[in-house]
């Protein structure tokens, strides 16, 4: 477990918001933004009307434009959207006994639905997005923008984020008289290249901008969704997986009559259990994604689902993403033999394939599909006092590898958008070949324990059968295990400066860790006192970690020398250990 710095110095951080804006295929002046992660540009935008208290009324803000959760919590619509997510904990918690808040007591760690309504803890504005190409599922409007909103608290003695984001996805503006979408993506086009920080933040709110006022009416509102982790179990639980996480996903409708979000289906996400149980009902969806319309939306992922087959509540896993049958929906309720080749597709060239595409299309399936840990953006750290960002809590990237691929796709739609009425909305698969995921040469970082995935629909009883180990180069490389924490293994040692593949880090000493963390210590304490150095996998936009890994800023490693560590030895990352 590496030691961590307190934050991104601004160059990096200028550094990952220009290439999260600017794709490299269109790197010249007036290019639309596509994704807006700049600490300070968010903050100044939060202060002029995209704070979440603006979508919970009567929920007063502090100056910065940001409300507590006490706060929100005096508002019909915030318990609308908090009495569903306290109610799941809940029956998870009923449903087992060996879940609860607390590290000493329960080894099934609960998120904390206290953190919902307390005076520490608030939603931070860590992304809006341009999401144009989402025009085919929103009728009469040129896509969505998103804004995307991460749990934090702030203590006297600690502050940190948690692993929860909620996504406020809002209808574009209508298309232009001839159908076309471009003055909604000149909408997106800074009036200078070089805008940043909080000029850009106060541009993106002003009239002329992409979030001027009319566009956050709550009119505007098509969902909100929510991502929390639910419960995590630790490797000393579930040795052979190196731990085992659950994250609930919700979604909730405006109602502008009663001035509250309703529970809503989740898109394309079927009803397992309901489906299932009832024959006709699948038969009715078999038949319904069987003709050709709806196939050849499904082969370009624009494809809608119709709600009378879909679920409220999704339960995504981790790790090993789509090697677990429960982040694959569709392949719960038919099996290959249900389904044909489509000839002509891009994506559906096997029975299996279209399972394969129905499943990368559902809630689950997208979460775990080259993401991190259940999620696909997390924010970057914002600075603050010296305690914000302690030792072993500090992220070196803001987004998952899928994402950092889909801003190209994203890239070439706006900018078509702006000569072609109806750009093609064909996205590829998020994870298209999960086979073949193994390293050529077992260097620094690689994947040193293999293991087959025994699937079953109820993911505990998932089981990984060992296979042969693999040998890790260099005379001083040890595999550190699974069972300690590092899922699939993960070859280290030493460290050494003159590896270019590598990066000095710090690896917790398992036991003597849990019990600091157990005595109610600060995890920062802990991760100081319980350490030893190691040779980690470094990593960059450019060069992301493996599958359930995640890129960590490393203490005293020069920017640019980020490291790859298991998500959960991240303290904002994992819903225990906070206080």
């Amino acid at each position: 477990m590496p030691l961590f710095k307190h934050c991104l110095p601004l160059a990096n951080t200028l550094a990952i918001t220009l290439a999260l804006t600017l794709t490299p295929a269109f790197a010249h002046a007036a290019d639309p933004l596509l994704l807006v992660t700049s600490p300070s540009a968010l903050q100044a935008a939060e202060k002029s009307g995209a704070s979440f208290a603006h979508w919970i009324g009567d929920a007063p803000a502090a100056p910065d434009g940001i409300a507590t959760n006490q706060s929100l919590m005096r508002s019909a619509a915030w318990q609308s959207i908090a009495t569903p997510l306290g109610e799941s904990l809940a029956r998870i918690q009923r449903t087992d006994k060996q879940a609860g808040v607390g590290i000493s007591r329960y080894p099934h760690r609960l998120f904390d639905a206290r953190w919902l309504a307390s005076p520490d803890a608030f939603f931070e504005l860590v992304g809006v997005a341009n999401r144009m190409d989402r025009r085919p599922f929103q009728n009469g409007a040129c896509g969505e923008t998103r804004l995307v909103y991460r749990l934090a608290y702030r203590t006297a003695a600690m502050q940190s984020r948690l692993p929860m984001t909620l996504n406020v996805e809002l209808r574009g503006d209508a298309p232009d008289a001839n159908g076309s979408c471009a003055a909604a993506a000149r909408l997106w086009q800074p009036p200078q290249p070089s805008m940043k920080d909080e000029a850009l933040g106060r541009w993106l709110v002003s009239p002329d901008g992409p979030l001027a006022p009319q566009r956050l009416a709550p009119a505007r509102i098509a969902q909100v969704t929510t991502n929390l982790q639910s419960v995590r179990w630790p490797s000393a639980v579930r040795p052979d997986l190196g731990g085992h996480a659950e994250y609930m996903l919700r979604a909730f409708r405006w109602n502008a009559g009663t001035k509250r979000f309703d529970v809503a289906p989740l898109e394309n996400t079927p009803d397992v259990a309901r489906l299932k149980a009832n024959a006709p009902l699948r038969k009715e969806l078999q038949q319904w994604l069987q003709q050709p319309a709806n196939l050849r939306a499904l082969d370009e992922a624009s494809v809608q689902i119709p709600e009378k087959f879909l679920a409220t509540e999704s339960i995504s896993v981790a790790p090993r993403g789509l090697a677990r049958l429960a982040n694959r929906p569709f392949a719960q309720v038919f099996s290959p033999g249900d389904w044909q080749a489509v000839p002509g597709s891009r994506t559906l060239q096997s029975p299996q394939a279209v399972l394969r595409r129905l499943d990368d299309l559902s809630c689950a399936g997208c979460h775990q599909s080259r993401a991190v840990a259940g999620f696909h953006l997390l924010g970057i750290d914002r600075r603050g006092a010296s305690r914000t960002f302690t030792t072993g809590n500090a992220l070196a990237l803001p987004h998952s590898p899928h994402l950092q691929d889909e801003l190209a796709r994203r890239g070439t739609y706006v900018h078509t958008a702006l000569s072609t009425p109806q750009p093609d909305p064909f996205r590829p698969l998020a994870e298209p070949d999960v086979a073949n995921a193994a390293p050529a040469k077992a260097t620094v970082g690689a994947s040193c324990e293999p293991a087959r995935i025994t699937q079953s629909a109820n993911p505990w009883l998932d089981r990984a059968e060992k296979l042969p180990r693999v040998a890790c180069e260099g005379v001083l490389s040890v595999c550190e295990k699974t069972s300690v924490g590092f899922p699939g293994g993960m070859c280290s040692g030493p460290c050494n400066p003159l590896d270019k593949n590598g990066t000095c880090g710090g690896i917790a000493i398992l036991s003597d860790f849990n019990q600091c963390l157990a005595a109610n210590k600060p995890f920062g304490e802990c991760l100081a006192k319980h350490t030893r150095p190691g040779n980690l996998r470094s990593c960059s936009a450019q060069q992301p970690c493996r599958d359930d890994y995640i890129c960590a800023q490393a203490e005293g490693q020069p920017e640019g020398r980020s490291a790859c560590i298991p998500p959960y030895f991240l303290f904002q990352m994992r819903v225990d250990g906070h206080s």
